[in-house]
Parts: structure tokens; sequence; C-alpha cells
């Protein structure tokens, strides 16, 4: 949780924990051009990012769904290549729509929260659960199918 501009020591223990740097070994993306979308369908239903972190902690607290956190960064081709190929999936789209909090971060929008853990590669993306703790993560581009397996794991605590 963010206090008067700092995370919780549990918090904070819980993001550094994952964000440590680790192997970059996740699938590139088929370079193409690009540029930052929203996160649509087809039909145009978009996924609702909370862009603070606080705020999306407690909508996920409240509602009790777990949250799936997007660091990205708008000067970052593979970030872009995920709104495009990932973000837009149908899929994907519906499973974070029905049973996630969406969060949204970046260097530029949220400087105070992420200048405090090291994040070790644009994109990454974790899991929480509602009370804080990390789930899991990925670091690098996740195309459609292996960001399937990384929300499954929200599914897979819950037993």
């Amino acid at each position: 949780m963010v206090r008067r501009g700092r995370l919780s020591r549990s918090a904070g223990m819980a993001l550094i924990a994952v964000l440590v740097p680790t192997c970059l070994s996740a699938q590139q993306p088929v370079p193409t051009p690009s540029r930052l979308v929203n996160a649509s369908d087809a039909s145009g239903e978009l996924v609702q990012w909370h862009d603070n972190f606080q705020e999306g902690w407690q909508a996920a607290r409240e509602s009790r769904r777990p949250m799936v956190i997007y660091i990205t960064s708008k000067r970052c081709r593979y970030c872009d290549a995920m709104m495009r190929d990932t973000w837009r999936d149908r899929e994907i789209l519906k499973r974070v729509r029905e049973g996630f909090v969406a969060i949204r971060l970046s260097p530029d929008r949220n400087a105070t929260t992420l200048g405090r853990i090291a994040v070790p590669g644009y994109p990454t993306t974790l899991i929480g659960h509602p009370d804080g703790k990390i789930l899991s993560h990925k670091v690098g581009y996740q195309p459609p199918h292996e960001m399937q397996r990384l929300l499954e794991s929200a599914d897979q605590s819950s037993h």
C-alpha cells in the first residue's frame, strides 16, 4: 500500500523480491511498426486500467480480485508490441475484465512508486493477490498464450 508517498514495508518487499533482475529469456515479438494503443478488442470493449498503484490495489482488496500489474514504458517497442498483440487479444481481454483488477504503471506516470523498486526490464507483468502477495511474474514480451499461463497462476493460488 502506498502511504504518504511510500510503499508499505510488506508491499515494497513483495515488489522488490519479484523485480530483482532475472533471466530475460522471454519470447521476442516479430518486429513490426506499431504505436501504443488502447487495450480493447474488435468489439471496442476496454480493459479498465488503473494508472495508480494505490487505487488499483484498493480496488483489488474491495473486490477480492487478483491484480494484473503491467509495468511499461512509452519508449519500449516490446511494450508497444504487447499492447498491440497481447492486450488486444479477445480471450485475454475477456479474462482480465471478468477476473482481475488491471494496473498499468510507467516511469512517466508513476516515477515515485517505480523509483523505489528495481525494474529489471520493460515490459514486466506481475500477478498479485489482493492481500499484496505477488503470485507470479514475467519480464519481457509475453504473447497471448504465455499471458494466459501467467493469468492462470491466480487461479492456481486460490486452491
